[in-house]
């Protein structure tokens, strides 16, 4: 009897044992399982996974953990531009000007127009007038923005224009001083003559046919009647829209010249320094290639009349030249346009007004 007690009695003290030892085990984590965190991989994972799942020492977690400042300094930045953008509207406007002749003389009564923007708005507009004083100066302060723009003016003078630009929009190398101010020159209006003006564009070949021009009529014309001859040689067969390309161009006057000038206001031709011709080179590797130059220059034809000229080269595409000349008849080489009261004219169809005193032809393609 006491076998059959001791027996169940064993059994029943090894199961509670076996229980016991169990539930002191750890349990896995559901993510510590490779099987369940990869549901992508084998149930047998690749010795490399066995890698990602190494505890991370102490250190590299310190040196992963995302800096949590970045929200903020993102702000700071944001703030700042701002700030800089904002400052930039409002420079003070300080500006010293001084208005001369052609022969360096201060002209006192000169009208100067100021205009510049206070804020980036179409309300932001500003303008105001004054006069230039004895010594030809003039001034403007307690304005605000980062540009201005002057333009002077005084009846018996063709009219100039100028300015500054102000703070990091504009130049930030300029400084107002009254004792140095921007100079403006205006040139008196002389004794004008009656000039041929001419406005015309032309066809020409790519391959350096050579294409002659009569600058009284603005004809095309044969060879031995051309005082104007225009030849160009342009590589632009088979080229891609804004793909560059090599061309050339050459502008002649037989038996006469040219001289390239700069001047605003050409209206006196010079009486040496005349070369026969003018050049345009454009390969493709140029820095700053560009397929439309222009040229503006003096001329003095064979017969000794002088005249002025804005050559304007557009290679590619319909490959065209545009003239804009003006011709003194009578051998002088005054080519000041003659100051005639305006008649009210409108301007001849396809052109614009030639300036007083400009007898014109009127442009057409040719």
């Amino acid at each position: 009897m006491r076998k059959r007690i001791w027996i169940p009695l064993v059994i029943v003290l090894a199961v509670c044992l076996l229980l016991l030892f169990r539930a002191k085990q750890p349990q896995r984590s559901a993510t510590s399982q490779p099987g369940e965190a990869l549901t992508n991989q084998p149930s047998q994972p690749e010795p490399a996974k066995a890698v990602e799942n190494r505890p991370v020492p102490s250190t590299a977690r310190t040196t992963a953990i995302p800096p949590v400042a970045v929200a903020p300094a993102a702000k700071t930045t944001a703030s700042n531009e701002a700030a800089a953008i904002l400052a930039a509207w409002q420079t003070p406007i300080e500006f010293y000007g001084k208005v001369i002749d052609e022969k360096s003389n201060a002209v006192a009564g000169v009208q100067v127009n100021f205009n510049w923007v206070e804020t980036p708005t179409e309300s932001g507009n500003r303008q105001t007038n004054t006069e230039s004083d004895a010594e030809g100066l003039f001034s403007l302060q307690g304005q605000r923005g980062p540009n201005l723009s002057v333009t002077i003016s005084k009846e018996g003078y063709y009219p100039a224009s100028g300015g500054a630009r102000y703070g990091p929009f504009g130049n930030p190398d300029f400084t107002p001083d009254a004792r140095n101010p921007v100079v403006f020159q205006l040139r008196k209006k002389g004794a004008g003559a009656s000039l041929v003006a001419m406005k015309r564009n032309y066809g020409i070949p790519r391959d350096g046919t050579p294409v002659a021009i009569d600058l009284v009529s603005g004809a095309s014309v044969t060879g031995e009647n051309g005082n104007l001859i225009v030849r160009c040689w342009t590589n632009d067969q088979g080229k891609q829209s804004g793909e560059k390309y090599d061309w050339r161009c050459v502008v002649t006057v037989p038996g006469g010249g040219v001289v390239l000038t700069d001047e605003e206001l050409a209206l006196l031709a010079p009486e040496i320094g005349y070369k026969p011709t003018a050049e345009i080179n454009m390969p493709a590797d140029t820095q700053g290639w560009k397929d439309e130059v222009d040229l503006k220059f003096y001329y003095r034809l064979a017969d000794g009349r002088y005249g002025r000229m804005t050559f304007s080269m557009i290679a590619g595409g319909q490959h065209f030249c545009m003239i804009d000349s003006v011709l003194n008849p009578t051998g002088s080489r005054n080519l000041e346009p003659m100051e005639v009261k305006s008649q009210g004219t409108a301007p001849p169809p396809g052109g614009t007004a030639p300036p007083p005193g400009v007898r014109a032809v009127i442009p057409e393609f040719k």
